[in-house]
């Protein structure tokens, strides 16, 4: 587990908390990660935001005008990311959007962040991570994730 955690201490180190969050909340949700969608709904619970927002977040297509340009194109961006299937997974259009928010540095921090959040799911379900096991949880947190 040694590199899974120098990754993760990595990017908290380099992605904002809010777009951790978006990204974490996200990408647990495409993925089914009933785990990581427990803590990211906790953690992101404890740094203040409401049930809606960590809602908007995981389902975001839906609520697209409740979101910032920025975080649409940070979530567009952890969507297209996750869902890679070849060279043309991501598009310019979309790199370049990404830049003009975040800048050509901040673009690969959250390419980092993304990873880094799949390859945990991946994890999670592989060894069949129980979120009951997580503390500071509430009912909300282990409702599941609506598959988009």
């Amino acid at each position: 587990m040694a590199p899974m955690l120098a990754l993760e201490a990595y990017s908290r180190a380099r992605v904002s908390r809010e777009d951790s969050h978006l990204i974490r909340l996200r990408v647990s949700a495409v993925n089914g990660c009933c785990y990581c969608l427990a803590m990211h709904r906790r953690d992101a619970r404890k740094d203040g935001w409401s049930q809606a927002r960590i809602a908007v977040s995981e389902n975001w297509h839906a609520h697209a005008d409740e979101l910032s340009p920025a975080e649409r194109a940070v979530l567009a961006f952890a969507d297209t990311v996750t869902h890679i299937d070849g060279e043309d997974s991501v598009p310019d259009e979309l790199w370049d959007e990404v830049v003009r928010h975040r800048g050509e540095g901040g673009a690969g921090q959250l390419v980092m962040e993304i990873v880094t959040i799949n390859a945990w799911n991946r994890i999670a379900i592989a060894t069949r991570k129980d979120p009951a096991t997580l503390r500071g949880l509430v009912p909300s947190d282990l409702e599941p994730a609506t598959r988009q």
